[in-house]
């Protein structure tokens, strides 16, 4: 449900006293409106001047492929909406081996914090684009737009659902039955990020990160996750463009690949 402001005096407090001008306001409207993270982002419940209040407070930044957007144990001081590209979010274990606790790409939400830290290092694994709010600004947006909190709650709870599954995965799951989830959740969101036909059984799709990402995500090692890859390409379920493009063949079989390995 869109939030709507319907007096300059209204206004004025959704930007903390400090207006637009006209054009700039409508130049904000307009940027934010036909953004491609839009549809899916915090901000997607609202739409024209309240659209760009929310935006008021925000900045955009680029990060090169391989850099550091924020380290875990870092002072969580800023949060983020994925505009384009991918963010890798990792932990170090102890021994030094890594675990990779999510992958978040356009529209996701990043900069989760306990104690007012950073849980996770989150490193972009190609260009990426972000959308950054300060702590009061973010705060400030929560204060003003009941449909901001209204999706915050939503992705928090799709964010404790996919962790749960994440548990399922690691614990449970045979190689096959990881590696066809994890194609068929990336499958899924290209479909529904571009507006494919939900019926659609082949889907062509690019994977950014290499194939140790996938297995320190999965739980398993390179080895394992690139024998798999070969046995799904082999058994014809799907193809391999590359190393990173790939293209699904049978979705429906790959979702029963996902429950069972036999």
């Amino acid at each position: 449900m869109a939030i709507g402001i319907t007096s300059e005096e209204t206004l004025d407090s959704q930007l903390g006293g400090c207006r637009f001008n006209q054009d700039a306001n409508k130049s904000k409207v307009s940027y934010c409106a036909s953004c491609s993270a839009h549809k899916y982002a915090l901000c997607s419940k609202l739409d024209g001047e309240a659209l760009a209040a929310f935006g008021a407070n925000s900045t955009h930044r680029k990060i090169d492929a391989g850099q550091t957007l924020y380290s875990e144990y870092d002072e969580a001081t800023s949060f983020y909406t994925v505009v384009s590209g991918e963010v890798r979010l990792s932990r170090m274990l102890d021994d030094g081996r890594r675990q990779i606790t999510g992958f978040k790409s356009q529209g996701d939400f990043l900069g989760l914090s306990t104690k007012g830290l950073y849980t996770a290092d989150a490193e972009a694994i190609d260009d990426v684009v972000v959308c950054q709010f300060s702590l009061a600004g973010l705060n400030k947006s929560l204060e003003n737009f009941s449909a901001v909190q209204v999706r915050l709650m939503e992705m928090m709870q799709a964010e404790v659902i996919d962790l749960q599954d994440q548990m399922l995965l690691l614990g449970r799951k045979t190689p096959i039955e990881k590696i066809a989830n994890f194609l068929l959740d990336r499958a899924e969101r290209h479909i529904e990020r571009n507006g494919l036909a939900e019926d659609v059984n082949e889907v062509e799709f690019h994977l950014p990160m290499s194939r140790v990402d996938i297995a320190d995500f999965l739980g398993l090692t390179i080895e394992t996750v690139s024998r798999t890859f070969t046995k799904l390409k082999k058994s014809g379920l799907i193809e391999l463009k590359t190393s990173q493009d790939v293209k699904i063949c049978d979705l429906d079989e790959l979702r029963v690949q996902a429950n069972s390995d036999e």
